[in-house]
């Protein structure tokens, strides 16, 4: 009982192994049970057909010995197709040859019939539910065994009536199998289905966002250039009335520009030439810019650390704009004014600036979904400006680190290789 026991666990991990290596190795969101990988998968099956055969097990009786080949030849043939059932014919055939015995050409013309008819079942198989699948993989392995038993009786004359319980047991036991194997394509298959629904989903809702945040963007100065051309059309304004109004629908239209031209950047980012700059000077810049911003605000800006040494390899006007936006977003915080912390630190292999503020804080969810196009903690945000600073750090192979708590303030960490390493690979 206990060879027995060893003999079927082993075939029974010789069925599995093929499905677990496509699992393994199959590429998330092209998973097609072996139609996309067909040979791979056929070669995998023959495998498992050869190592049942040669690791057979004995039935209840000495006088029967068993394998399970016929389980990877039937599932095989189902969700292979003709061709695949073909060869693995041929490998079964080739092998069961090689090994002889009695009933050698009883199991060859046994295999036969299941690579010729059983691949004819493959249309219906493939439109039934998932208990119709069960139930004709378990019917088909019994009609096998079947087979092979009156094989038996009238080649051999081994009388079915002495016979037959042993020949139920060995149907029990190999429909259950083949049914278990079944469930476990299925379910693999379901979870893909699943998996490709939900890119699909995520897929058709961030172009909403994308299209909700443009004509909510986009909105606001088209009215204004409207209202601006049908005051002009209707009444006579002096010259200088005029050049103001040309000059505020100008505005109106930089401002209409540089939204589509941050969509673009997301979209499909476009770089100057990455130069190698020192960092420290760039975010002084930064903040000179935003200093008027700043004192508006009631925000006041400190350096704690300033590594003078620390340089990466970045599109200048890009990271400009990325970091434009952290700390933007850093004092815009602060809505009662308050500190803004700004640090370059460096290690051989890393560059980081930090950008701390003690603002309303984020929550873990808020945190997890920056970055997301229409995700905004601002009451008219669109959540464009990080998404676009996301896309800028991301595409120049940084990385944005964020530790917030609510009501606490966050830090912001922009962390880039360290050019000195980048000129060691």
């Amino acid at each position: 009982m206990e060879a027995m026991m060893t003999g079927m666990i082993n075939n029974i991990f010789f069925i599995i192994f093929p499905i677990i290596v496509y699992q393994m190795l199959a590429t998330a969101g092209q998973r097609n049970f072996f139609v996309s990988h067909r040979v791979t998968m056929t070669v995998l099956f023959s495998i498992s057909i050869i190592l049942c055969m040669l690791f057979p097990y004995q039935f209840l009786t000495d006088d029967y010995i068993f394998d399970l080949r016929q389980v990877p030849m039937i599932v095989g043939a189902l969700y292979g197709g003709p061709l695949v059932s073909a060869m693995l014919f041929l490998v079964s055939s080739v092998g069961r040859f090689l090994i002889g015995g009695d009933g050698m050409y009883i199991a060859i013309l046994n295999q036969f019939v299941i690579a010729a008819g059983v691949p004819f079942l493959r249309p219906l198989y493939m439109r039934m539910k998932r208990l119709g699948k069960i139930a004709l993989v378990f019917c088909v392995s019994i009609a096998s065994l079947f087979f092979n038993m009156f094989a038996g009786a009238f080649f051999f004359g081994d009388p079915i009536h002495d016979i037959i319980g042993i020949w139920v047991m060995l149907m029990i036991n190999q429909g259950t199998i083949i049914v278990l194997t079944a469930l476990l394509i299925e379910h693999m298959q379901r979870q893909e289905y699943m998996y490709n629904s939900l890119l699909k989903h995520e897929k058709m809702e961030t172009v909403s966002h994308f299209a909700a945040a443009v004509s909510h963007e986009l909105r606001n100065p088209l009215q204004s250039i409207k209202g601006f051309i049908q005051l002009m059309k209707e009444y006579d304004y002096s010259r200088e009335k005029q050049v103001e109004f040309h000059n505020l629908i100008l505005k109106e239209i930089d401002s209409a520009e540089d939204l589509i031209d941050d969509y673009l950047i997301y979209a499909k980012p476009t770089y100057g030439q990455l130069e190698p700059i020192l960092v420290a000077p760039e975010v002084r810049h930064v903040l000179k810019i935003m200093a008027p911003y700043a004192m508006g605000k009631d925000v006041e800006v400190h350096f704690f650390e300033m590594d003078e040494t620390a340089e990466i390899l970045v599109d200048r006007q890009k990271f400009q704009q990325a970091l434009v936006n952290i700390v933007r977003n850093g004092i815009e915080a602060m809505p009662d004014g308050g500190l803004l912390s700004i640090a370059v630190k460096s290690s051989p292999a890393k560059v980081w600036v930090e950008v701390t503020d003690k603002g309303v804080g984020m929550t873990k969810e808020e945190i997890r979904r920056l970055g997301e196009p229409y995700f905004s903690n601002k009451i008219k945000g669109t959540g464009l400006g990080m998404m676009v600073t996301y896309s800028i750090i991301s595409q120049m192979n940084g990385l944005i680190l964020v530790d917030s708590e609510k009501g606490k303030g966050s830090e912001f960490t922009l962390e880039f290789p360290n050019i000195a390493a980048l000129e060691k690979r």
